[in-house]
This record gives structure tokens, sequence and C-alpha cells, in this order.
């Protein structure tokens, strides 16, 4: 007997009801089961080359892998359904190309560096839950919207190209802002500050265009019974603001970099604007 997680109807008024859509807990479980696996597989390499950063390498395709999962259930699938799946792919490529390159030049990343100073001795051991498991968890939590947003596409409306175009943006975005850190960091001696190209604009261009795929992902998903999704888009927010974006990597920057002070106070945190000009 198939088993559905069930979310209420919503009534909104004037007798218009909005019918929560189920999943099927078989999806949910190859979901989980992807997202277990992976986290173990990615585990077992940052141990062998003893870089925890190499996370980074695998983190885009628990949602890859997932919608996968969910895409294959509701097959065949329309063509703009494949278009985006493929987007899926592109963006995934080219974040862990980005994070291998970035390695190759610099080692582990910082983040990781600091955690395993902190954690100590067994760290290989406890970077098992504390980092890998814990990032497969979040990955397959992230991924239920795809659930709505790959399968929806069988009435896609004039809305559903709009969200395509959104993510599309913020995809570009994440891009070319990776592109020009890269650049700075081959000269960057360890003090500098990256303020021109987005990073003008925006202290972290891409952690900006990153939440712009998103909330886009959650967009298609709301516009196909996926409004319950919301925890998923506000999670990665949080995450990027308190937990692993921007809060850590910009903790104690200042002493490193003496110029980051002064750009951060004229600078926007996330959203590019204009620079202050007085401050």
């Amino acid at each position: 007997m198939q088993i559905y997680v069930v979310l209420p109807f919503i009534h909104i008024g004037d007798d218009k009801i909005v019918n929560m859509n189920m999943i099927a807990s078989h999806l949910l479980i190859a979901s989980a089961a992807w997202c277990l696996a992976l986290s173990v597989v990615a585990w077992f390499f940052s141990v062998v080359r003893r870089d925890a950063g190499i996370a980074d390498v695998f983190w885009p395709w628990f949602s890859v892998g997932s919608a996968v999962v969910y895409a294959l259930d509701a097959w065949p699938l329309p063509a703009i359904s494949l278009g985006f799946l493929g987007l899926l792919a592109v963006s995934a490529s080219r974040l862990s190309l980005a994070v291998i390159r970035r390695t190759r030049r610099a080692g582990e990343d910082r983040r990781y560096s600091d955690i395993r100073n902190q954690w100590g001795k067994g760290f290989a051991i406890k970077s098992l839950p504390g980092i890998f498991l814990m990032q497969g968890l979040m990955g397959f939590t992230l991924a239920v919207p795809l659930a709505y947003a790959v399968t929806g596409f069988e009435n896609a409306s004039i809305l559903s190209f709009l969200f395509i175009i959104i993510w599309s943006s913020g995809f570009l975005v994440q891009a070319v802002a990776d592109r020009q850190l890269a650049v700075f960091s081959r000269t960057d001696d360890g003090t500098g500050v990256l303020s021109t190209g987005l990073w003008r604009y925006s202290r972290h261009p891409n952690y900006f265009g990153e939440l712009c795929m998103i909330w886009a992902i959650f967009a298609l998903a709301a516009a196909n019974g996926g409004v319950w999704t919301l925890f998923a888009p506000l999670l990665m927010t949080w995450s990027i603001f308190r937990f692993t974006g921007i809060t850590r990597m910009e903790d104690g920057i200042s002493s490193r970099r003496p110029g980051y002070e002064s750009y951060m106070k004229k600078t926007s945190a996330l959203i590019p604007l204009p620079p202050r000009k007085h401050v």
C-alpha cells in the first residue's frame, strides 16, 4: 500500500480552496537514500584527501539527484521540465568545478580548516555526522520543493517562465561573481579586498544569486501545490545569513584584510545596491 505525506487543505476565502498536493513516501525515502549515500561518499573522499572542503564539490548534487528521483516518478515529462533539469545539472557542474579549481589553488577552504582546528583529534570521524551527514540532511530538505518544481510544467503558465528567468538570472549573477572572485584570487596575497565588478555593489553577490535560484524554485513549487515547502528557502536564507555563509565568511576578516572594514561600511551585504558615498 502506497503511503503519502498529506498536507491539509487551506481555506483562503470566497470558498476558494488551495490543495496542498501529496508527495509519495517512496519518493521521499529515495531522495533521502540518495542524499545519505552521497554524504558518505563525500566524507570518504574528504578523509582520503584530508580536505573537508570537498563537501562543497558534492553539495549541489544532492538537489540534482533528488530532482531526478522526483522526475523519474512522473515520467514522461514535457520538454520544459527536461530543460529545467538540464539547467540544474549545468549549475551543479559549474559550482563543483569552481570549487575544485579553487581548492587546487588555495587548499582546504578556511571555514573547514577552522572547524578542523576547533574539533581537534578525531576530526575525520567527527566530520561524518558533524559536516557530511548534516549536509546531506540539509540537501534533502532543500530539495523537497523540486518534487513540485520539476514535475509541474504540464500546464506551464507565463509565471512559470518568469520564475525560470529569475532562476537563470540568479545563476548568471552567481557564475559571474564566482569568476570575478577567481580572477582576483590569482594575484591576491591574502590581504586584498575585491571591490570591483559585482562586488562593488554587494559583498556577497554569489550568495545573492544563489538565493534568487532557491526562491525561484520555491515559486515554481508553490504554483503547483507546494506552498508548504516554504521551509526550504527560509532554511537556505537563514543558513546564508547566519550559519555557513555571510557570518562565517566575515568572521575576523577585518584583521586579515585591513581594507575590509571600510568596504563593509559602504557596500551592501547581499542585495546589489549603489555604494554608500558617505559613511
